[in-house]
């Protein structure tokens, strides 16, 4: 079927989520971290990002004219999109209001899992290095460290299981910081390296560039 565009003020490809591919995969992962949905008088999906250029390519990817504004709590950006064909199919995709705690890992095709990682990963995740002294010799050490962050335990977990199956990373403990509220799953150097890898492969359709830019430092 050929896609439909909003006939309201702004547009906006309500078909996006309708078959999957590595962009939609994408841009699903990070609603799956940055976004929200409501419906009162009218039906919202919203990316939230402290990356307004980042926003803004994904709305490109959507084929949408939404705006992008400030929000008023901190320094990220939002972008709400009205329609009711893309809530109810992202509905059927597993998104759900009130996410944050009882969401969980959406059945995504094997062929566009890592670009779904991917997109969660530049929403709700970091890469970092941490420098410290090594005891035994006192030199000066750096090692590379990833994290995924969620409030769902259920989300978190069967991510580590779609990891150790897709890389053979081990299961591990998930680390809980905000006084338990948040959960993470962490990485060492090894696993952050097949990680960025994986995810951030050649031709990729969307990434956050200051996270990919750890695969060339």
């Amino acid at each position: 079927m050929v896609s439909q565009y909003h006939s309201r003020r702004h547009k906006i490809n309500e078909e996006f989520f309708d078959a999957w591919s590595p962009t939609m995969a994408y841009v699903l992962g990070f609603w799956f971290a940055d976004g929200y949905m409501r419906k009162d008088r009218s039906y919202r999906v919203s990316f939230n990002s402290v990356d307004r250029d980042h926003l803004v390519a994904v709305r490109s990817a959507m084929g949408s004219e939404h705006r992008i504004f400030k929000h008023q709590r901190d320094r990220s950006w939002d972008m709400i999109l009205f329609s009711k064909h893309l809530y109810e199919r992202m509905q059927e995709l597993g998104c759900l209001r009130r996410k944050s705690r009882v969401v969980r890992f959406p059945k995504v095709p094997p062929p566009y899992l890592r670009d779904f990682i991917r997109g969660y990963f530049d929403g709700d995740g970091s890469v970092f290095r941490v420098h410290y002294i090594m005891t035994k010799n006192n030199k000066p050490t750096k090692e590379l460290r990833s994290n995924f962050t969620s409030g769902s335990k259920e989300f978190l977990e069967e991510l580590m299981k779609v990891l150790a199956k897709e890389l053979g990373f081990k299961r591990k403990s998930l680390g809980s910081y905000n006084d338990g509220g948040s959960l993470k799953l962490g990485y060492g150097t090894k696993d952050t390296r097949s990680l960025l890898l994986y995810m951030y492969y050649p031709g990729c359709s969307l990434a956050l560039e200051r996270k990919r830019a750890f695969l060339t430092e």
